[in-house]
């Protein structure tokens, strides 16, 4: 296909086709399937609408710029008497290589100007073409330094406007999940409360068909295994309030070194415990069987865990893995969904060991993604649960400071 400025290229704009993507997006997460939107982690359902409605701007690459065959062609013009004069004329073409959606060619930006040219899109690259008299090879070169020049200008001016789209793709595709799961929750909730069996249409599927994908993207839809089936969850603020709890009880003892300086793992957990219990109605908990092994700090309500810790003095990088593997993630069952891992550090560099193990956490197969960062404070991640890939733990690295006992004299 070939694209000229006031012929085929630009006959669309590109602000259309920006608005179209931000109502797909919103129609594809109103038309999601129920059972899929409730049971999928959030955090994946958002993944895949931002990089599905994600426009990539072409990048022209002029350091792979190569020649293609010279040809020739015939060229008809009429002369002062009015005769059709014919003339062989030279044809040269480079091919220029890009990357990104060929279609940004052929949408015309807010800001653009008009000029004329013949180039052609291929899949992956431009045939740019000039036509003249043999041996005009400076006034070939000058053209295709134009024609480059005035494509990337173009594409520049793309960029402009496609850029704050793709910025708040996130923010967007996470309110609208957010919005609908809460209220796809709501009526589940309401269904459980009025206390009749639900009878469910057998037309119905339990997992909505595939959407038609007009681009290729690498992130596959993400997919629900089983019906979902409502079930209490710790509310984030609740989580937050252990770990303040936690974060409090670590700088009081940070504040005191002679008395920390005394303390082992076990005594510091009891210190952990103790502000757990004050503020938890005594729910907290040490040494408790859970899943697979003993956790270090467990908290409940209603006869449910609704946080798990584990505590660790540093020794190097592979504790921090064996504690993962070994301890916390075999700790966790099904159901638990947050979860702490409390690194004290006795000796040595604070902030490079909390840099270490922030890292190996970080590098961990489960670990998905790292969500927040406070340096040598506090790291928020997301686990993949070994129980269930559909099922996402929330991980809060805090790190201990305190000093190690005072060697005697």
């Amino acid at each position: 296909m070939s694209f000229a400025r006031g012929g085929l290229f630009g006959q669309r704009e590109l602000r259309e086709v920006l608005n179209a993507e931000m109502a797909g997006l919103q129609k594809a997460v109103l038309g999601w399937n129920a059972e899929e939107l409730l049971q999928t982690p959030e955090a994946d359902v958002v993944d895949y609408l931002v990089e599905k409605h994600f426009l990539t701007c072409p990048q022209l690459d002029r350091d792979g710029i190569h020649q293609l065959p010279v040809s020739e062609t015939t060229v008809k013009f009429q002369d002062i008497a009015g005769r059709t004069i014919q003339r062989q004329a030279t044809v040269m073409t480079i091919a220029v290589p890009f990357r990104g959606e060929s279609r940004i060619f052929f949408l015309r930006p807010s800001r653009h100007r008009l000029r004329q040219w013949t180039t052609e899109v291929k899949e992956n690259e431009l045939h740019i073409r000039w036509s003249g008299e043999t041996g005009a090879h400076e006034a070939a070169r000058r053209y295709f330094d134009e024609e480059l020049d005035d494509i990337e200008r173009h594409l520049g001016w793309a960029l402009a406007q496609v850029t704050p789209h793709n910025e708040q793709l996130r923010d967007l595709s996470s309110s609208l999940v957010q919005k609908r799961r809460a209220k796809l929750l709501s009526d589940r909730n309401m269904e459980e409360a009025l206390g009749f069996p639900v009878r469910r249409r057998e037309s119905s599927p339990v997992y909505a068909t595939a959407i038609n994908r007009r681009k290729i993207i690498s992130r596959p839809r993400p997919e629900a295994k089983g019906p979902f089936k409502p079930e209490p969850v710790l509310a984030l603020d609740d989580y937050e309030e252990v770990l303040k709890v936690i974060g409090h009880i670590r700088d009081g003892l940070e504040r005191i070194p002679a008395t920390a300086a005394k303390l082992g793992e076990e005594d510091i957990r009891n210190q952990i415990l103790i502000g757990l219990n004050a503020t938890f109605e005594g729910q907290a908990a040490g040494e408790v069987f859970n899943g697979n092994g003993k956790t270090d700090i467990l908290v409940r309500e209603d006869g449910r865990n609704i946080f798990i810790a584990e505590c660790k003095i540093w020794s190097g990088p592979k504790a921090i893995t064996d504690a993962l593997d070994e301890q916390l993630l075999r700790y966790l069952v099904w159901r638990d969904t947050k979860a702490a891992f409390l690194l004290f550090i006795k000796e040595g560099n604070p902030s490079e060991i909390i840099r270490k193990a922030a890292e190996r956490i970080g590098e961990h197969p489960q670990c998905k993604r790292l969500l927040s960062s406070e340096e040598n404070e506090r790291h928020d991640f997301v686990f993949q649960s070994t129980n269930d890939s559909t099922r996402e733990i929330r991980l809060a690295f805090i790190p201990f400071v305190l000093p190690g006992p005072t060697p005697r004299q």
